[in-house]
């Protein structure tokens, strides 16, 4: 018998299967893993920009004054004028700035004057499903 270096046929398909294996099993939890850490980054987005509502109504007095606006509206008008935010944060979906059009990540501002209760609405990349909901309830 001659000592040849190298595998068998049969420890490559051995590796093989178990590589398969393995792929079929992680392959799917794999898949929606980037989409919650942005889901979880419009989470984030989301406390900074009740901070800086919060931080206007403590020298206002009162909560930004709209309904159903979008987090860009929110932030123009309200939050960096009074300089309790620097600028739109960006879309953790789109890599840019928050734009009145944007459906995925979007962030709705909601404010309900009667009952002194604003809501902050962030919704995953369908613009449809909610990913959270901020109050001051």
């Amino acid at each position: 018998m001659r000592n040849r270096k190298g595998f068998t046929m049969v420890e490559v398909l051995v590796v093989v299967g178990i590589i398969g294996m393995l792929a079929v099993f992680l392959v799917p939890k794999l898949m929606g893993t980037q989409d919650r850490a942005k889901e979880g980054a419009v989470k984030a987005v989301m406390h900074s920009v009740q901070l800086g509502i919060e931080s206007y109504n403590m020298e206002n007095l009162s909560y930004p004054v709209a309904g159903g606006i979008t987090l860009k509206d929110l932030v123009d008008n309200y939050l960096t004028a009074g300089g309790y935010m620097t600028s739109v944060p960006k879309n953790p979906f789109t890599g840019k700035e928050y734009t009145d059009e944007d459906v995925a990540g979007k962030v709705i501002y909601d404010y309900n004057e009667v009952k002194g209760v604003y809501t902050l609405k962030g919704y995953k990349r369908d613009g449809k499903t909610e990913v959270m909901e901020l109050t001051n309830l």
